[in-house]
């Protein structure tokens, strides 16, 4: 049906598009990452203009017909992000000019043939993982697929790849209802490994490991990030797309990567170690100080006293003893630089008292030989082999953030103080007369017991707390049946909590509003531009430049959306369902105008106030995340995206979180690729969301 639609509608758009001259012909010159440092990712060669009136004719044409099927359709989600995957890498490449060398371009076309291929099956009912085999190509031809979910965070359609093991058609037509075990795939780095080619591996390579009676996910990750902030938000939400049309046994699911994805899967092991039964990461990085070298030769630039503390989000040796909760074994090639990160975790394990095994294959550069992949493999099948449903006995908790606040049935509500070390230590006694959970804290003011998923795991009857050598009675459950409860520490005491409590302890920073200003940027967010010009031309011109900073960096970065209204557009749904990141000053943006006299800092037009401080408003500017007024489960920012800068583009490892909670930018002084101007003040909000004394420096 779509074929003699296709060639009229394309012979149509050829001429229109050829008219307008294309605006994806960029100067070269403006693609390029200012102050030397490198782009990411790179700027390939230059199409002519007939190879992008073709493409983009061809790409438009396309979306036509997909319109015009998904209006007869009555389940377009289950389907269109498969397609729409397709069409979106190729706007990208085009748009952001991600042709590296002229093969690309016919790989462009093949990719518009699958979204093609895909629309005209769908029009006849195709669905599901017949519609994903569509492009599949190769001697595992079927096996390998690839498809694409829309983005929580921007609804952006981000591309995953996902390998069948073999006999699973079979298999599913025996047994409808089997549950699969799921091992989740972080790829490595390769900075021209963009949408096109990711999608086109991952339909015709098995990848490095494809056990047996196994799915295997591959999830994008925002390209080229380590699988963190918006990239580690993609895994989860990668995972929950695929669960909801295959039967995944939640139980059975594995997190593994190597060199870049090695890193990834350290940190959502020891971030999330409650939701894999196994870890295995190799190579890769785990931390930022060490591996840059900058333990000897001196950081590059000057962190603060906020960027050393926020260097504990991604550097993982702090976090090991949160490993005693799931299952890990590393690997690294004997002779690979990146061995020392799994030695360094090694070593950590080691100092807390456990033992963390470490398969290295002889001889190995930065590879996996092949009798250690199939170590791997059987080792990670005899624990997939040993997975019972039941709650953790003991749970060993370390936190920095109340991002990351649990592991099973324990889940920490609220710390004494952001980004100093937090331990939790929880047991279920099962030798005693009556139900008794004992745990110990540091740093802790809040913490909850939840024992939903599995029921309460031991004898039925009064349930007693011992909370630090407090004992308390907080109330009774019943075996096998859903038990919760909630404490917390106040003047020193510890007590139940009722909803009275919650609600005066609203304005705290909590599970999920937590800050620094990166975390804004892994939920849902929407760009609110100013419709005014600020009253200095210092601040006017800074803003200017950060929003085309923060736009370069979710495009290009990020490989995202940027979804952006005017301040005097914004409506009432929009300011419920997302974290606001606002640019302007408290004249400029109407929206900021709003809410500013619910801010803790103040921006008038002569001066900025935090606390006892004052800073001149015409050459200042503030960059801040608080809780929105307006939407208490949602955040506001202030002029800013993401906050690392071009410098980070070489490494992973320094793609970290370079601003706290609030800063002060003077900015008279140009930005650099690591800070958008001088920071002359910065620092964390307290637990309550108000400006803390000044820290001391270090």
């Amino acid at each position: 049906m779509a074929g003699r639609f296709f060639a009229a509608m394309i012979a149509a758009l050829l001429l229109f598009v050829g008219a307008m001259r294309p605006s994806f012909a960029q100067d070269k010159a403006g693609d390029q990452a200012k102050g030397g440092f490198k782009e990411l990712p790179p700027v390939g060669i230059d199409l002519t203009a007939e190879v992008v009136t073709e493409l983009q004719g061809r790409s438009a044409a396309l979306r036509k017909v997909f319109e015009e099927v998904a209006q007869q359709s009555n389940d377009l989600p289950a389907w269109a992000p498969d397609v729409l995957v397709m069409l979106r890498a190729v706007d990208l490449a085009i748009g952001q000019k991600l042709f590296y060398k002229p093969e690309d371009i016919e790989t462009a076309r093949k990719t518009l043939g699958i979204a093609e291929a895909r629309i005209d099956a769908v029009s006849k009912g195709t669905r599901g993982v017949e519609l994903l085999s569509i492009g599949s190509r190769g001697k595992d031809a079927g096996r390998t697929l690839a498809g694409g979910y829309v983005s929580g965070i921007d609804g952006s359609e981000q591309p995953y790849g996902l390998v069948l093991p073999v006999g699973f058609r079979e298999a599913v037509a025996a047994d409808p209802q089997r549950l699969w075990r799921l091992d989740v795939w972080l790829h490595g780095r390769g900075d021209t490994n963009t949408e096109i080619p990711f999608l086109q591996d991952r339909l015709s390579k098995l990848g490095q490991h494809a056990p047996a009676d196994t799915l295997v996910l591959h999830p994008f990750g925002r390209h080229c990030n380590a699988f963190k902030f918006a990239g580690e938000t993609d895994v989860f939400e990668s995972i929950r797309h695929v669960m909801r049309w295959l039967k995944i046994d939640p139980l059975r699911i594995s997190i593994r990567g190597f060199s870049m994805g090695g890193a990834g899967t350290w940190h959502l092991a020891a971030h999330y170690p409650d939701r894999w039964f196994a870890a295995n990461p190799g190579a890769g990085f785990v931390d930022t100080i060490r591996y840059q070298g900058w333990d000897t030769s001196g950081i590059p630039y000057d962190p603060g006293h906020w960027g050393k503390r926020l260097m504990a989000w991604y550097d993982m040796p702090p976090w090991v003893d949160n490993l005693r909760n799931t299952r890990v074994v590393a690997y690294s090639g004997e002779v690979d630089k990146q061995r020392q990160a799994a030695e360094f975790m090694v070593e950590a394990a080691k100092r807390s008292g456990f033992e963390i095994p470490h398969v290295i294959g002889a001889g190995m550069g930065h590879k996996i030989d092949p009798a250690s992949g199939e170590a791997l493999d059987r080792q990670l099948a005899a624990w997939s082999a040993e997975v019972k449903p039941v709650h953790r006995d003991r749970i060993d908790l370390v936190t920095y953030t109340l991002r990351y606040p649990q592991i099973d049935w324990l889940t920490v509500e609220g710390l004494t103080r952001h980004w100093d070390r937090t331990v939790v230590k929880g047991e279920l006694v099962k030798d005693s007369p009556s139900p008794l959970v004992k745990i110990t804290s540091e740093n802790v003011t809040d913490l909850s017991l939840d024992f939903g998923r599995f029921g309460w795991p031991l004898a039925s009857g009064d349930v007693t707390l011992e909370l630090n050598g407090q004992r308390l009675s907080v109330g009774q459950a019943e075996q096998g049946r859903p038990f919760s409860t909630r404490v917390a520490a106040r003047d020193g005491k510890w007590g139940l909590v009722d909803e009275a409590q919650r609600g005066s302890d609203r304005l705290r920073k909590r599970p999920g509003l937590q800050g620094p200003i990166d975390d804004a940027l892994t939920s849902p967010l929407l760009f609110v531009l100013p419709s005014g010009k600020s009253q200095s031309a210092a601040i006017a011109s800074f803003v200017e430049r950060e929003i085309a900073q923060a736009r370069r960096g979710w495009e290009r970065v990020m490989r995202g959306k940027f979804r952006s209204v005017r301040d005097t557009e914004l409506t009432p749904d929009q300011i419920a369902r997302h974290n606001l990141i606002c640019f302007g000053d408290f004249q400029s943006n109407r929206y900021l105008a709003s809410i500013a006299d619910r801010l803790p800092i103040g921006w008038a037009d002569d001066a900025i106030t935090v606390g006892s401080r004052r800073f001149d408003a015409n050459g200042h500017a503030l960059v801040a995340v608080y809780p929105n007024p307006s939407s208490p489960n949602r955040y506001v920012v202030i002029n800013s995206g993401v906050t690392f800068r071009e410098s980070s583009n070489t490494t992973n490892s320094r793609q970290i979180a370079m601003l706290p909670d609030w800063a002060v930018v003077d900015v008279t002084v140009a930005p650099d690729g690591f800070y958008p101007g001088r920071i002359v003040a910065a620092d964390f909000f307290d637990e309550r969301w108000q400006v803390a004394p000044p820290a001391e420096k270090p």
